[in-house]
């Protein structure tokens, strides 16, 4: 390697206007000169091309790009990879940052590390105006291959490789949609062990935004993180699949998805059966099919409440409606405690009210929440809270549940005469 070795930084884009320009000048208004950013856009509308048409006069020689119609980042990258004339190759999305003297740092790490063929740093998760989110959860390269299973450890954009070793593990995997980085990464620790470094320093920032594809493809991060350890290390720990169902029923009704929290599980379970043995699947089933949340919800309304049905410290109550919205949502619960008290409740209404309640425990009781009828189509949450419950296992010598447990959801509805309503689901068993 040179003394000053060109690095080539390689940037996939479509329709990232918003963040391009500060994320371009992260890479080459660097301390480190000597390099090059190869942006492969995939026919954006958003203005990013005028963007990309007045930096290239600014950095001229050292920023060149191209538009064209790609399948997704990963074609863009190996495209952008192709490209690229550098001894070191560092790989930044049109969203992310690098943090001052990142380059400078890689560069220094391979000068004295030479049997090195990549190094990643520390980096940290910023949201769309550049607030921190917190560290990504980094390990070092000492780490076992088998702690892959849990998701990658590598923040993506602290990565650099050296090119020929880039060369012999071979470019992205195209046919990964969304965890084609995790594909490498693990690609690179199998060619190359003992042979991969770390920058103890924050080097970058991962932006997270509601367009971006870890946010935007939930379904198919986890299918295709399931994939991926498939592939290389074998069967998938069952949190890959558990951490999506939580998320789902989190996330519902609150998106874009127009099917029934049901529906959604059904195409997610007829996804992930070929990547799951025939009994661990069998398993999964039997367990869903105890699952309390997916009795209780509806296409317009959920509770987040456990999957037994049950509310530790609080829920929230979630209602989305389009046309003439309902006049309450009623939430019906059973605070079924082993000894007698009174439960104090704090309702934190969608306006920002607090309003209060005094329940009797062991009893049953009913929430009812006004919905304001002047628009025909919105969403609406009510959180209830309460610090006072009990924990099942120091009350009954047979149980192990070390929950502390305030109250069991056994209904949820719309009081609208002229919408139907669904009769609320049994409680499951104990």
């Amino acid at each position: 390697m040179t003394d000053t070795p060109l690095v080539s930084v390689v940037m996939p884009s479509l329709n990232q206007a918003q963040f391009i320009e500060q994320s371009i000048r992260s890479v080459l208004e660097q301390s480190y000169e000597n390099t090059e950013l190869i942006v492969v856009d995939g026919l954006s509308t958003d203005g990013t091309i005028e963007l990309l048409v007045s930096l290239q006069k600014e950095f001229s020689g050292r920023l060149q790009w191209v538009s064209q119609k790609d399948t997704g980042p990963a074609q863009a990258l190996n495209h952008a990879i192709s490209l690229a004339k550098g001894e070191i190759i560092g790989w930044l999305n049109s969203d992310d940052l690098y943090l001052p003297s990142a380059i400078m740092r890689a560069v220094d790490h391979f000068d004295v590390n030479e049997q090195h063929q990549m190094v990643y740093g520390f980096g940290q998760h910023i949201g769309p105006s550049g607030q921190s989110l917190g560290e990504y959860p980094t390990k070092p390269p000492s780490s076992p291959m088998d702690t892959f299973l849990e998701g990658s450890f590598i923040c993506q954009p602290t990565v650099f490789m050296r090119a020929k070793a880039l060369q012999q593990v071979g470019v992205l995997d195209e046919t990964i949609a969304t965890a084609f980085d995790f594909d490498l990464w693990v690609r690179f620790f199998k060619r190359f062990p003992r042979q991969i470094g770390l920058i103890r320093r924050m080097q970058a920032c991962s932006r997270l935004h509601a367009a971006c594809l870890t946010k935007r493809q939930r379904k198919q991060v986890a299918l295709d993180g399931v994939r991926v350890i498939t592939k290389h290390l074998g069967p998938a720990p069952e949190h890959w699949f558990w951490t999506h169902v939580d998320e789902m029923c989190e996330n519902h009704p609150f998106t874009a998805e127009t099917l029934p929290l049901t529906k959604q599980l059904e195409n997610f379970l007829i996804e992930i059966r070929p990547m799951v043995e025939a009994e661990r699947f069998k398993q999964f089933i039997e367990t869903l099919k105890q699952d309390y949340r997916f009795g209780l919800s509806n296409p317009q309304l959920f509770a987040t409440v456990q999957p037994d049905g049950w509310v530790s410290k609080k829920v929230h109550v979630k209602y989305k409606w389009d046309g003439i919205p309902a006049t309450n949502v009623i939430l019906v619960c059973n605070a079924n405690w082993p000894v007698e008290g009174k439960m104090r409740l704090k309702i934190l209404t969608p306006s920002g009210a607090i309003q209060r309640s005094v329940v009797d425990c062991p009893s049953e009781f009913a929430l009812s929440f006004d919905v304001p009828q002047e628009q025909t189509s919105g969403s609406m949450m009510w959180t209830v809270e309460t610090d006072q419950g009990f924990v099942p296992s120091k009350h009954d010598n047979n149980s192990d549940d070390s929950r502390k447990l305030s109250f069991r959801v056994t209904g949820l509805r719309l009081q609208n005469p002229a919408t139907p309503t669904a009769k609320p689901p049994p409680p499951p068993n104990q």
